[in-house]
């Protein structure tokens, strides 16, 4: 993991150490790095973290939260998976301006991303760039297209967008 945050350093890339006590008998500290990772380099971080990692990074899914006038994706990963309080939890934040929804695909470097990344595009309308496999997997066939569930703009279904202007 060390390795990891030294290239981190080196290329200048931000990222948080988050520390928090886990464990009754026995306490550990379990660490979660969060990384804001540019969306140009995205692939390289993911190539980075697999380098660097004894055991290849488990993938768990792919969080969506839309900001107002951004969107940000956090692609979660665990270092060290199964083996009880030595996993690192891993955050890979692509912040996303609303013109401009795109990433690339991660299913050639983590097969496991396919499932996340189908899921991403049909619920918030992001492209994923070269995604081998595209199809709705949620959303009925007669959905509309333009309109996002996971949205709270525009392009969110309108009962979904009422309820989110009466929280503010």
């Amino acid at each position: 993991m060390e390795e990891l945050l030294e290239k981190l350093k080196k290329k200048k890339i931000k990222f948080e150490i988050r520390e928090r006590e886990e464990g009754v008998k026995k306490k550990e500290k379990r660490r979660t790095i969060l990384v804001h990772t540019p969306r140009k380099i995205l692939r390289d971080t993911v190539k980075m973290l697999i380098e660097t990692s004894e055991d290849f990074p488990h993938f768990s899914v792919c969080s969506f939260t839309d900001c107002g006038d951004h969107v940000e994706l956090n692609y979660h990963f665990s270092v060290g998976y199964g083996k009880p309080l030595k996993e690192t939890n891993i955050i890979l934040r692509v912040t996303l301006k609303k013109d401009d929804l795109k990433v690339p695909t991660l299913t050639d470097l983590i097969p496991a991303t396919i499932l996340s990344e189908r899921e991403i595009k049909e619920m918030t309308g992001i492209e994923i760039e070269n995604i081998p496999d595209g199809r709705h997997m949620f959303l009925t066939k007669d959905f509309p297209d333009g309109v996002y569930p996971w949205r709270r703009d525009e392009t969110a279904p309108k009962e979904t967008r009422k309820l989110y202007e009466v929280w503010k």
